[in-house]
């Protein structure tokens, strides 16, 4: 399954699902139980075809060494690759010319995204007729868990296909093969470099990517003021305060408001994973500025996702911030007034959305034979032809650079919205980030206390909690 609204890199036994972003309850952004509040986030997916509201954002949740010594889901019970005794790194070999052998692959992809995948599988035993690929399902709440476990015991697939807020953890549970000296030089002529930076942890490439998500400005264009689509957020409160149905819902999560941070200046994390969101006033500034907006008539700062999304679709307010897991929805109510535009830059630069990955993995329990088949098969699948594919079968924003995107203007908007967009972090310092990070803005809102105040006990809360 592909992505919902957004779920936090850190909470390993989520999945996502881009045909389903909803999911119906919310997780608050409170610091519950780790498991259980992995066990609460893997009903919320599994429920969310009803696209109620979007993926909940999380506070943090099991890792998967912790899964696996808890005895967790086993491994689904199918046909495995060759396997080699990882007692040591096997090193690739060269390419087989012509491609030749058998792949099995795991993923969670379903509906759209099972319907891309199929086509992908198709044009590639077109163009690679001697590559078998097997294919197998495992539900999202036991992808990662079983995974894991087959690694561990020397067997599971040959690729799996993953978001990289897995990746931390899957790399300390030695489950995934470091591709840094095995990928190709050029890959990022290839591929969106913020995708490829997504699937790095600790300065190592760990994946291909394949697609991925973040949010941009739909617009309903019948809304839009004569001066246009504003470009700045000054002008976007000016014009909303001019005119309400000129206004604008934006989801109160940290990850939905995270692009005005660097918008106004803001550092999230130095290089040592500390926070130093207080080392200058742009953090401050930005909650003023969600605190002005929340506060002008027509406009939305609000964790009620699908009173927003309903608001939106009314025609209440020309903007709404959110990703590509919307767009069907709003599509079909909208039609062609819909469009997808850049996030209005702040004063010190353009908007900077997190970008998240979905990837193929590798198993370096393989052998290395089968490390190069399935290294390639995952280039072929994510080329630029499969990004085509991807985006007019399955409506998803493909990473390969040249995937021709001609028949899906909409997603043209989020790609546009990608140039400036950055890795989504995937450090272990970032599931403190998510439960303050939320709490910060929250509190912003509420007039909890004046925003210096609140960047500064929000950066000390976090750095604290870290042992920073």
């Amino acid at each position: 399954m592909h992505d919902a609204g957004y779920t936090a890199p850190n909470n390993k036994l989520n999945n996502k699902s881009v045909n389903n972003p909803s999911a119906k309850g919310r997780v608050t952004l409170r610091r519950h139980a780790i498991r259980l509040l992995a066990m609460a986030l893997i009903a919320l997916l599994t429920v969310a075809c009803n696209r109620d509201e979007p993926t909940p954002v999380p506070t943090t949740a099991a890792g998967v060494a912790e899964v696996i010594a808890a005895n967790g889901t086993p491994a689904p019970d199918a046909a495995t690759s060759s396997k080699a005794t990882p007692e040591a790194p096997a090193t690739p070999t060269p390419t087989p010319t012509p491609l030749a052998g058998r792949i099995v692959l795991w993923h969670s992809w379903a509906q759209a995204e099972g319907d891309a995948l199929a086509a992908l599988l198709a044009q590639l035993q077109a163009a690679e007729p001697n590559v078998q690929v097997e294919t197998l399902f495992v539900a999202p709440n036991d992808l990662v868990s079983s995974y894991a476990e087959a690694v561990a015991a020397g067997s599971g697939p040959d690729l799996i296909i993953a978001p990289n807020w897995w990746l931390g953890d899957l790399v300390n549970a030695n489950a995934l093969l470091n591709l840094e000296t095995l990928a190709p030089a050029d890959l990022e002529a290839l591929y969106w470099p913020a995708t490829i930076d997504a699937l790095r942890y600790q300065g190592a490439l760990y994946g291909i990517p394949l697609t991925y998500s973040l949010v941009a400005l739909y617009v309903n264009t019948a809304l839009v003021p004569p001066e246009g689509i504003p470009a700045t957020t000054d002008a976007l409160v000016e014009a909303a305060s001019a005119n309400p149905t000129a206004g604008i819902g934006l989801y109160a999560t940290f990850f939905h408001t995270y692009w005005g941070l660097p918008a106004y200046g803001a550092q999230l994390l130095d290089d040592q994973g500390v926070v130093i969101l207080d080392q200058n006033n742009g953090a401050a500034e930005y909650l003023m500025w969600l605190n002005r907006l929340q506060s002008t008539p027509g406009s939305y700062v609000d964790l009620d996702y699908g009173m927003l999304l309903d608001r939106f679709k009314k025609g209440e307010f020309a903007y709404l911030v959110d990703g590509p897991w919307a767009l069907p929805e709003l599509r079909t109510v909208l039609g062609d007034t819909l469009t997808v535009s850049p996030l209005p830059a702040g004063p010190a630069g353009p908007a900077q959305p997190w970008i998240y990955s979905d990837g193929f993995f590798i198993n370096p329990a393989t052998t290395s034979e089968q490390q190069t088949l399935a290294l390639h098969v995952a280039l072929l699948l994510s080329d630029d032809q499969a990004g085509t594919t991807l985006a007019t079968t399955g409506g998803l924003l493909p990473s390969a650079r040249n995937a021709n995107l001609s028949s899906t203007p909409l997603l043209q908007g989020f790609a546009a919205q990608a140039l400036t967009a950055a890795p989504m972090p995937t450090t272990p310092e970032m599931a403190e980030v998510w439960t303050y990070g939320g709490d910060m803005i929250i509190k912003a809102l509420s007039d909890a206390a004046v925003p210096p105040a609140i960047v500064s006990e929000t950066t000390a809360l976090i750095n604290e909690a870290n042992n920073k």
